[in-house]
């Protein structure tokens, strides 16, 4: 018996070896693919080993192009089932990929195409097509397992493309009378995991969910990581539940994503890598396919337990794929706030410490692909700080204190008082209306009012630099160049402005307007070594600063954004014309706004601008 089984064996290897067998296995094989997949190719030659496990590739299905196919699979290896075989059946148990190369194209043409072409289930073959229909599986026919080896995914990335991967996965599915189901288990780069399952629901709905766990910045591709500002460091995690019909034209998920000890890097960032966070999010998504549109609801933004945002959204397929979102922060602890951020982030010691809460909102509208016609509308609530502010002991910035500033070189210079030991402090009270309206014009129209940010100014900024493709000046507040003057250096990196904003709040919420603006005035620069309005209206035009004129103050006010740079006039003796243009338009926004008369505008006007000898 045994003689004759191997004997048996032995004939069936030598069989399945020959040519001929060999080419039909390859025939049937192809035949059986693009009767599933589509249009595809599979390289000739197949290989048997001894437990009749089939070998062969590479295998390749076409893509937008030909130079990348969408899919290129390196080798296929299929193990059948034994108790199959004894049954004269071949049934495949185990189908192992390995090599995995998926390229979607750009914008998923090349996906959207194939989905397009592939022969759809149950479908009638064509009489005249040599391609057999899709056999339908016998519903107690087990299905195989399939393992993913070396997934790699090829993502368009601006003129270029990234690869995310390589990643393994085991693929299992089942046939039951209540309907199918699969699950896909996943490994990632750096020890993070997955896990995908899904099922049908009666005839036409399915669920799904999705567990990723501990994945790991090194997931991403290079030219990701690489980038002005990049997630170095830290696990982040993804859980996602979702119905849908079977067609997919309506969707209902539920997500929820967090990250743990995230660190920022980049040139624009910060000098070192940022971190660490904790962040969250989670909230609803709906997908409607007749109206495509897609949907967030009940959505919650975290950083840590001290800051939660309301977040609600929705896009529309279309022309600019038009959208909205909008977000809510109501009671937000300020100190709990700044105790959650990295200590790169916190305030420096000296700074002010408020209590209380406050409110925040903003709203996003626009075509979503033309960034520069968005619309933005934002605003900061900070009555109750202001109102814990009033109830405690004043900070020191209300109260003479020293002041020590920073030179061109980003090097702390002399220090001077500002306040009434230093000659050429001068109160506000003190100044002539003109003076502080000329200041308040040129550099921040709405300080009086905004609670430190100027929203309407960033929003113009943001759409400047959306439109010319880069970063735009614009939108900084006196109380922002008060923070930066008083308390940071000059930097340019996301770090530094948001320890401004941070300062910023912090200084409305304890500082009264008044006196923020007589801080301003008596530390701000109006040449080399020219601190403060006293200071520099001796320096410009040889008087006290109680006695500028209404176009002297404009000029100075005219200066500020660079006194380094526009110091060289004053060699002149005057400005130039080009320069009286500006001081003349700082008048006339000066007279708009009710700080100046038609006749005090005219007198302005026809004044000569004559500097300080020597």
């Amino acid at each position: 018996m045994i003689a004759t089984l191997l004997a048996s064996y032995a004939a069936v290897q030598a069989a399945v070896r020959l040519p001929a067998v060999e080419r039909w296995l390859r025939e049937r094989i192809a035949a059986e693919l693009r009767a599933r997949v589509g249009e595809v190719t599979v390289a000739p030659g197949v290989s048997i080993d001894p437990l009749f496990r089939a070998t062969f590739g590479p295998v390749t299905v076409p893509g937008a192009s030909a130079r990348e196919p969408l899919v290129r699979i390196d080798r296929v290896a299929v193990r059948p089932s034994l108790l199959g075989l004894l049954r004269g059946r071949v049934e495949p148990a185990s189908i192992r990929l390995s090599g995995i190369r998926v390229s979607p194209g750009p914008r998923g043409r090349a996906l959207r195409a194939f989905l397009d072409r592939r022969p759809r289930p149950g479908a009638v073959a064509d009489p005249r097509s040599s391609t057999p229909p899709r056999p339908r599986p016998a519903p107690q026919s087990p299905l195989p397992v399939v393992h993913l080896r070396g997934l790699v995914v090829v993502l368009p990335l601006g003129r270029g493309q990234a690869e995310l991967g390589p990643l393994d996965a085991d693929l299992t599915a089942a046939r039951e009378a209540a309907g199918a189901s699969f699950a896909l288990s996943l490994r990632a780069p750096g020890g993070g995991s997955g896990q995908l399952t899904a099922q049908t629901i009666g005839d036409d709905r399915w669920r799904a969910r999705l567990r990723l766990e501990r994945l790991s910045p090194i997931l991403l591709p290079p030219q990701l990581r690489d980038g002005p500002a990049t997630l170095s460091d830290g696990v982040v995690a993804l859980e996602l539940d979702a119905e849908s019909d079977g067609d997919l034209s309506h969707v209902d998920a539920r997500v929820r994503a967090s990250g743990e000890r995230l660190f920022v890097s980049g040139e624009r960032v910060a000098d070192e890598p940022l971190g660490p966070f904790k962040l969250g999010a989670e909230g609803s998504v709906t997908w409607d396919a007749a109206e495509r549109r897609v949907a967030f609801r009940d959505g919650v933004l975290s950083l840590g337990a001290a800051l939660r945002v309301a977040l609600a959204a929705e896009a529309r397929l279309g022309s600019g794929v038009p959208f909205t979102a909008s977000f809510r922060a109501d009671g937000a602890d300020w100190t709990a706030l700044v105790a959650a951020l990295p200590p790169a982030l916190a305030p420096p010691p000296e700074a002010p410490r408020p209590r209380g809460t406050f409110d925040a909102h903003l709203d996003v509208s626009g075509p979503l692909l033309a960034p520069a016609a968005w619309t933005l509308g934002a605003g900061l609530d900070l009555t109750r700080m202001r109102e814990a502010s009033r109830a405690g002991e004043p900070v020191a910035l209300r109260r003479p204190f020293p002041y020590q500033p920073v030179n061109g070189d980003g090097e702390r210079g002399r220090a001077f008082e500002i306040g009434p030991r230093t000659p050429t402090f001068v109160p506000i009270a003190e100044l002539p209306e003109h003076v502080v309206r000329a200041v308040t014009t040129s550099e921040d129209g709405g300080f009086f009012g905004h609670p430190g940010f100027d929203f309407t100014e960033l929003a113009d900024a943001f759409a400047r630099g959306a439109e010319e493709g880069r970063v735009v000046r614009g939108g900084s507040t006196i109380t922002q160049q008060l923070a930066k003057n008083l308390y940071l250096s000059r930097e340019k990196t996301l770090a530094r402005k948001i320890r401004e904003a941070a300062i910023t709040i912090a200084l409305e919420a304890t500082v009264p307007k008044a006196r923020l603006l007589e801080i301003y005035l008596n530390l701000v620069e109006w040449g080399p070594g020219v601190f403060g309005i006293g200071a520099a209206a001796q320096h410009w035009f040889g008087k006290d600063a109680r006695e500028l004129t209404a176009k002297e103050a404009a000029f100075l006010a005219s200066i500020i954004p660079n006194p380094i740079r526009y110091h060289g006039m004053r060699a002149r003796g005057s400005p130039s014309d080009a320069w009286e243009q500006r001081v003349e338009h700082i008048l006339l926004k000066m007279t708009e706004q009710g700080a100046l008369s038609d006749e005090d505008l005219l007198r302005a006007l026809s004044e000569p601008i004559v500097f300080r000898e020597g």
